[in-house]
């Protein structure tokens, strides 16, 4: 059960928010190496952190297991195969105008990626999340030491990882172990992120049984501990970040594993205690726009890139920033511009799709 009822707890919607905007940053094309390295150290296991931290506030594994399947079912891989769809129909069309980027086989790409569940692009996200929690879920559920199966199958998954890619090295080029591949990254994603999501899990818990800081308790005496722990895990995420270099949960890329996971994970609980810390002032419309984008964040996630909202806010950009001398000033000003332009463009796709989903829903309670 929630410990704060019914209460919605606004800063990991606030972390959700700020997290998605990480995520567009990591895709602009001109985003400086030091910044993208720190970006990628934790972006995408900050949303697997979430979600371990949302299992035990919502108390998900005492819940039915069936009931569960359907229930993340309908919210990840139906939209899914939804924007995958949509994404490709986009493309189609992109293709025809602009005659770039692959044409007839890149849908073929597309489509066998799409059905073998690697997801093309960021689509990749849904079923590593769908997977992770139902992964890390039937654990509890079903086994008496949770975190020590945990371990062992995401050490499996490394190991294992490493004799795909080189295997993939060598047979790379033949059309069935590249379906092959795509299947087996697939799999091999779902351990790993489930890691993220136990260390999100149990580390709540634990967060949970200290007095007055608990994650869904607020008061003076959490403020300055929420801000200070915050900001020390973000300089140490910085540090061992760029100690790591450049690494990908997507394509399952660590460098050094140790280090992936202590900049993950700093990274991680750094922005959460710092979204918490400003959960007194929630009202504030600076803050209500950040959790407007963190509650719509599998929106952004899956159009931005997708329905090619990122390229044209970068044309944008260029268009704004054309005029200016070279220099950091016109590179921070485009990168600002990018930003805002990528913000708009989704608001807009976020009212049309909600609103839709809303006549949709309505239609069929009057049927």
């Amino acid at each position: 059960m929630n410990p704060s009822g019914n209460t919605r707890l606004n800063y990991i919607d606030f972390a959700k928010g700020i997290g998605i905007i990480l995520v567009i940053l990591g895709h602009i094309s001109y985003l400086s190496d030091n910044s993208r390295i720190f970006i990628v150290s934790f972006h995408m296991p900050l949303f697997f952190v979430i979600s371990g931290l949302l299992i035990y506030l919502k108390n998900e594994a005492g819940r039915d297991f069936n009931t569960l399947i359907k229930l993340k079912a309908k919210r990840m891989m139906l939209p899914y195969f939804l924007y995958s769809a949509a994404g490709i129909l986009i493309y189609i069309v992109y293709y025809l105008i602009t005659g770039r980027d692959g044409g007839f086989p890149t849908v073929i790409s597309d489509i066998i990626q799409t059905l073998t569940l690697y997801g093309f692009s960021v689509m990749w996200f849904l079923p590593a999340i769908f997977g992770a929690e139902l992964l890390f879920i039937l654990l509890i559920k079903k086994t008496k030491y949770p975190p020590i199966i945990m371990i062992v199958l995401t050490a499996a998954a490394m190991i294992l990882n490493t004799y795909l890619e080189r295997a993939n090295a060598l047979y790379g080029t033949e059309t069935v172990f590249s379906v092959f591949h795509l299947i087996a990254v697939m799999l091999l994603r779902i351990p790993v992120c489930a890691s993220f999501t136990a260390l999100g899990y149990y580390i709540a818990k634990l967060w949970d049984r200290v007095p007055s800081l608990g994650p869904a308790l607020f008061g003076k005496l959490t403020l300055p501990a929420d801000i200070f722990i915050g900001i020390d895990l973000i300089g140490l995420t910085a540090v061992i970040s760029h100690l790591n270099g450049v690494t990908d949960l997507h394509f399952l890329i660590f460098n050094n594993v140790s280090f992936y996971y202590i900049s993950a994970l700093s990274g991680s609980f750094g922005l959460i205690l710092l979204c918490k810390a400003m959960e007194g002032a929630a009202k504030l419309p600076p803050l209500r726009l950040l959790s407007y984008f963190g509650q719509n964040s599998l929106i952004i996630m899956v159009t931005h890139l997708n329905f090619y909202v990122l390229l044209c806010a970068e044309i944008g950009g260029f268009h704004f920033t054309k005029h200016l001398p070279e220099g950091d000033l016109k590179h921070c000003i485009f990168m600002l511009l990018v930003l805002l332009f990528t913000l708009c463009g989704e608001i807009v796709l976020i009212e049309l799709i909600n609103r839709s989903k809303s006549r949709l829903f309505s239609k069929k309670l009057s049927d």
